[in-house]
């Protein structure tokens, strides 16, 4: 009992630190979107070129994802996290410093592939520290710190620029948070409570992902996280559409975008406990996704004359129902066995962000095409409702274990 009360208090430890740290990646990762407004204006940027920078960093975060997973079963997740956090530090100071699109790139480049390996590497370290019924909540609370990185992205450079005068020393506070994380990380990360047995290997590559490939429960799974990752291309670019579209102002757009990321943190949290306690999965998935569909149709019919409040609110509507790629974080480790985990949870997390990556510039190349953004928001709508379809049709109940 004594072992168990200690393995529950590190655990808690450990989810501070990985949440310390996820904050601020997506703190860094929101930035270049929260200040598409400014960067466009300072440095002559089109539509495409926005879109690039935005994208540059999941480039090769998408393409990081299955040799995460394999560093996680080779390395152990913690030694992992800890030697790509260096990447991301260097490239956070490195954009920091950018006067020019080619250091920002550079930039964004290094902390793509510093926090490429992070997020699927704590969920790892975080299931193994959590029984079954608070697994889903512990994430959901891990995953809840995006939310607030992006809102302090997308609410906090509105103001530094309004108060500060530029957005570099916002820039600079949270890149030393980093290293604040990097330091927590070294201190208190442990890949498994001691009793564990060692985790199984996972084997040679191509044999571990035919087995990944062999769970049929991990298709649906992979269809609807890769059609949600649209909504995190609209989210993207948010900002720019609510200037153009709906001629707000740089503090308004703001607003609206941060209440759209400050919502996914109770969404995130809740989700995972509703799942826990009804000791489900996709129920409560396909709940969320259905809102989330519904709601993003009524923002964009939203006329450019409303208050920024009334967008705001359902701006904030709509980010609590997109925190339901939460559950396809949880249902991996459930739907396939501990040893090819790590594997399917690098696949999943790759090939989603591989489709946001490409989607993003496109969805700017649509709006330097056709001079608005109906072509560009109607795929964002459609996939939105494509989700519910397949997790209504396809998907399986994963609450139970592999």
């Amino acid at each position: 009992m004594g072992r168990m009360r200690e393995n529950g208090r590190w655990g808690l430890l450990i989810l501070a630190a990985v949440s310390l740290t996820y904050f601020t990646e997506n703190f860094l990762r929101s930035a270049p979107s929260a200040l598409t407004p400014i960067l466009m204006d300072e440095l002559g940027l089109t539509y495409s070129m926005a879109g690039l920078l935005i994208s540059s960093y999941f480039f090769v975060y998408a393409v990081m994802q299955l040799p995460a997973g394999i560093l996680s079963s080779r390395l152990g997740p913690m030694r992992t996290i800890i030697g790509f956090t260096v990447f991301t530090v260097l490239g956070a100071l490195l954009f920091y410093i950018a006067s020019g699109v080619e250091l920002l790139l550079a930039g964004q480049l290094l902390m793509g592939l510093g926090s490429s390996v992070f997020y699927i590497n704590a969920v790892q370290i975080v299931s193994r520290w959590f029984p079954q019924d608070r697994q889903a909540s512990a994430i959901g609370i891990l995953s809840a710190t995006s939310g607030l990185g992006n809102f302090a992205a997308y609410m906090g450079f509105p103001l530094a620029f309004e108060y500060l005068g530029g957005w570099r020393s916002l820039y600079l506070l949270c890149s030393l948070l980093m290293v604040a994380g990097f330091v927590a990380n070294l201190l208190v990360l442990k890949d498994k409570p001691q009793q564990e047995e060692p985790n199984p290997k996972s084997g040679p590559l191509w044999s571990s992902l035919k087995r990944v490939f062999r769970e049929r429960k991990f298709y649906p799974i992979m269809a609807g996280y890769i059609l949600i990752c649209s909504n995190w291309v609209f989210l993207s670019w948010l900002p720019q559409f609510l200037t153009d579209v709906k001629g707000f102002g740089y503090i308004d757009v703001g607003l609206v975008s941060s209440a759209a990321t400050i919502m996914g943190i109770p969404g995130c949290i809740l989700v995972g406990v509703v799942s826990d306690r009804l000791r489900r999965r996709k129920p409560p998935l396909i709940a969320f996704s259905a809102a989330a569909a519904v709601l993003l149709a009524l923002f964009l019919a939203l006329p450019a004359g409303m208050p920024a409040i009334v967008f705001a609110v359902v701006a904030g509507a709509l980010g609590f129902a997109y925190s339901q790629w939460v559950l396809f974080i949880s249902m991996v480790p459930e739907a396939l066995p501990p040893e090819t985990a790590g594997i399917a949870l690098g696949l999943l997390n790759g090939i989603g962000t591989l489709g946001f990556s490409l989607l993003t510039p496109v969805y700017g190349r649509l709006v330097d095409i056709t001079g608005g953004y109906g072509a560009s928001n109607g795929i964002i709508l459609a996939a939105g409702f494509l989700t519910t379809i397949v997790l209504i049709l396809f998907a399986e109940e994963t609450y139970g274990g592999a």
